[in-house]
Formats: structure tokens, sequence, C-alpha cells
């Protein structure tokens, strides 16, 4: 294997790492020994990629704003109607955090600097006000009661949405497998909110 396809192997093989101990251990407890040796390198090898957690974390957090790009950008220009798009937009959300591990520990390494600066989580900020559009969007064309206050409900919507995502943690947490069921979760949340809020305009 010629050296950069190796070492461009070896680098995402780190960040796989990275984001398999930030997902179950968050920031402060994740370890780079347990990455270097879970991709069976030295702790100086691996600081041949990355020299601290912080750059882990960046690269991560590079890698969700990457993946949140398209989907926002999907969500402005698909040529349908406004329920479609933000149907479209929450559970492309749901299948992201659902079958991609780096977004994960992305969005929870986000989670716990939100948390200690008391502020909304900085990577989904941009979804937030997406969704908050969407959904007056969605009222003003009478498929939702505008009866309903537009922001509460945007933000009901990505609470129930995150909160599928950001309560399992730990050591014995399974991303294959939650993160699944999760995804699965995600789109019978909607259907069950969509189906009450049509029923709700129909009144």
């Amino acid at each position: 294997m010629p050296k950069q396809a190796r070492a461009l192997r070896t680098y995402d093989r780190v960040l796989d790492a990275a984001a398999y101990e930030f997902a179950r251990y968050g920031y402060a407890n994740a370890n780079l020994q347990n990455m270097a040796d879970r991709v069976r390198l030295t702790k100086g090898a691996l600081y041949g990629h990355f020299s601290t957690k912080e750059d882990l974390a960046v690269a991560l957090d590079n890698h969700l704003s990457g993946a949140l790009e398209g989907l926002l950008a999907e969500a402005r220009v698909l040529p349908h109607t406004p329920p479609i798009r933000l149907r479209s937009l929450v559970l492309g959300l749901g299948r992201l955090f659902g079958r991609d591990e780096r977004a994960l520990a992305a969005l929870r390494l986000s989670a716990e600097t939100a948390r200690s600066s008391a502020r909304p989580i900085p990577l989904l900020a941009e979804a937030h006000g997406l969704v908050v559009h969407l959904v007056g969007e969605t009222q003003k064309a009478g498929h939702w009661s505008d009866s309903v206050p537009t922001a509460p409900l945007a933000d009901l919507i990505m609470a129930a949405l995150l909160g599928m995502f950001l309560t399992e943690t730990g050591p014995d947490f399974d991303h294959g497998r939650a993160g699944a069921e999760a995804a699965d979760a995600v789109h019978a949340m909607w259907e069950a909110l969509s189906q009450a809020l049509d029923a709700t305009s129909a009144h």
C-alpha cells in the first residue's frame, strides 16, 4: 500500500477510535492511550496524526459540520412542500446520528460544551433555525394548526430527536444496535407527532 494511502487509512482508524471513546466516556474521560491501543498504534504514532484530544474533537466536529451542511442544503432547496422538507430533515438527522458514530460523538461533545456554558448546542443552531422556519411554513400551508406556537413546537421536535441520541452513554454503549433503534424511534416519533398535529389542524 502506498505510504500516503496507508497514512490516510490510519488517520481514519484513529478518528473512528476517537469517536468510539468520546461517544462512551465524554471528553474529560476519553483516553488517548485507549484510542491508540484500539488501533494497535503506539501513543507516539497516534501523535503523528493528532497531537491532542482537542485536535481529535475538532476533526469530529468538522465531520459533523460537513454532514449537517448537506442535510440543511437539501432541506432548503428540495422542490417539495415544507412538510416534506421538514420530515426529510428530521429523519435525515435521525439516520445521521444513528448510522455515523463520528457524527454521534461530535454531537455528544458539542452537547457537553453546551451544558457547561448553558447555551444551545452550537453545531445544531442552524438546523434548529431551519426547523423553526419549516414548522412555520407547514402551519401557514394549513397542514398543522397555527394555534400551536411555532417556536415551542420546533423546540419539542429537536428535543425529542436529540433525546434519542444523548441518553445512552457509558462503556457498554453499542452504537450499531442503539443507533439503529434510535433512528427507528425518531421515525416513529415523527409519525406520531405529525398525525397528532394533522388531526389538530382538521378540527
